[in-house]
């Protein structure tokens, strides 16, 4: 286990290399001259070196990497072009929404999936099967912002029920922070929900027509162990669809976040897209970068968990 544990953080570390000259490259690609933009209108070249001499433009690019990841190693991003303020204290500022949102919706997912899609196995081929289905394509046809803007319609203007967009920080009101969360995280979980419906329905057919679930059965087990017996081996399918769909949730959040006005990180992300602010950029996506590596990391640590033989075979190696 501990090789095991070795072997995948030494992938992490070099994809989190790899992933960090991707992204320092693919912005300095990006069109516009930030210089350019900070010195506003029929900018003087003294003001416009000055401004490059202050944030580093002027230096070759293999510099500016190595200053960036030193930076980055002690959580300095450095300054918002847009803002002027540090970028760390703004993702500090801005992350609280987006993870809240974000494990919410994977609550949402993960118990809407899971329980629909055992149910659907266990009645395969009756009316909660065909319903189970019939949610599960509806929830992958239908888009997040249109499924937003019809919750917001109904619960919001029509009944009054909850409050249309805004949010509110937890420890000021747990109660409105309930409230301003409840509509973004079913929208956003409603699409992970059916993928993790089918997945699941699937893993439990095939488990429970298994040879083992039949020795069960023949031995006296009741339905319930049964069904509990079978999930726990159909769980690391769940398990891999949680970690491969972080990248969809990610981008869910970008369009929940607008829809809702949350004040989250991927509407941070957005704004320096447009504002060309290179240092937000580069960290937004460097912190998002790292955040689906650690969740992958952790899914697959999770496995061993899940199924020992996992483990034995990890160690072995």
């Amino acid at each position: 286990m501990g090789r095991y544990l070795l072997n995948r953080l030494l992938q992490s570390l070099v994809t989190l290399f790899l992933v960090s000259v991707v992204i320092f490259a693919g912005v300095r690609a990006m069109p516009g001259d930030p210089a350019l933009l900070l010195a506003g209108d029929d900018p003087s070249p003294e003001t416009v070196a000055a401004i490059n001499e202050q944030y580093g433009f002027d230096r070759a690019w293999p510099l500016q990497y190595l200053t960036w990841i030193g930076q980055m190693l002690r959580w300095d991003f450095g300054e918002s072009i847009r803002t002027g303020m540090p970028v760390s204290e703004t993702i500090l500022t801005r992350l609280p929404a987006t993870l809240e949102l974000a494990a919410l919706s994977l609550l949402v997912a993960a118990l809407v999936g899971v329980l629909a899609g055992v149910a659907a196995a266990v009645r395969q081929g009756r009316p909660t099967d065909w319903l189970a289905n019939g949610v599960a394509l509806l929830g992958l046809s239908v888009p997040n912002f249109w499924l937003g803007l019809m919750g917001i319609l109904v619960f919001a203007v029509a009944l009054g029920w909850l409050p249309a967009s805004g949010y509110v920080p937890f420890f000021e009101s747990p109660a409105g922070n309930l409230a301003s969360m409840v509509m973004p995280a079913i929208v956003l979980g409603t699409g992970l929900a059916a993928i993790i419906l089918r997945q699941t329905r699937s893993s439990m057919i095939e488990a429970l027509s298994s040879d083992y679930v039949r020795t069960a059965r023949a031995k006296g087990m009741t339905p319930r162990r049964v069904v509990a017996h079978a999930l726990r081996n159909s769980l690391i399918t769940v398990l891999t669809i949680l970690g491969l769909q972080l990248g969809a949730l990610i981008s869910g959040t970008v369009v929940t976040e607008q829809i809702f006005v949350l004040p989250g990180f991927g509407r941070l992300m957005v704004e320096s897209v447009f504002t060309r602010d290179f240092p937000v950029i580069q960290a937004t996506v460097m912190v998002t970068a790292v955040g689906y590596i650690l969740v992958n990391l952790v899914v697959d640590l999770l496995y061993s968990v899940v199924d020992p033989r996992i483990r034995v075979q990890g160690g072995a190696r």
